[in-house]
């Protein structure tokens, strides 16, 4: 399947460009390249996990969100789609579609190549498994820019009402004294 990835990137890159265009209003305007964003890193870390050696135990381990906290892709590729979508305007319902529309296009392509064997099946798995791999560090980037924009927002608007209050509860505090 890693070889299919890399050989079909064009056409797997094609047709996520044309689903994300249609996550609207947030697709209108944008240029091919930025709809294309990461998805060529995104299928070279896929391609990559599918080739790597995976213990039994790894891959239990893995399929439960405790995989290797060390992979250069979470710096990368994953985190960097994520701020750009955000930055882009889209909401996490279509960033994470993307993914959605992007393992089944793999998925379709792939299996109409012919039929499936059993050793597929591993394959078909272990991809499942970086795809919700790339899913859950996208997500938890989204969120955590999100979360800490949403922070320093409400400091900020702390910090900006405290100052008027103040001075309204210290004139209040005059007023009722004279």
């Amino acid at each position: 399947m890693a070889n299919f990835i890399r050989q079909n990137e064009a056409a797997i890159g094609r047709e996520w460009i044309e689903f994300a265009r249609t996550r609207s209003p947030a697709s209108d305007g944008m240029s091919k390249l930025a709809l294309q964003d990461h998805v060529v890193d995104i299928l070279k870390f896929v391609s990559a996990d599918l080739e790597s050696q995976q213990t039994p135990a790894e891959q239990f381990d893995k399929a439960r969100g405790h995989g290797d906290k060390n992979g250069s892709f979470r710096q990368s590729a994953a985190e960097i789609h994520a701020a750009l979508r955000l930055a882009d305007g889209f909401d996490i319902d279509q960033m994470v579609s993307e993914y959605r529309a992007l393992r089944a296009s793999v998925v379709k392509q792939w299996t109409a190549r012919a039929p499936l064997v059993e050793a597929d099946v591993v394959d078909l798995t272990r991809f499942n498994e970086a795809i919700d791999q790339v899913v859950a560090e996208t997500v938890a980037h989204y969120t955590t820019t999100i979360n800490n924009s949403r922070n320093l927002f409400l400091g900020v608007l702390g910090h900006d009402l405290r100052n008027p209050l103040s001075a309204a509860s210290m004139g209040a505090r005059w007023i009722e004294r004279s």
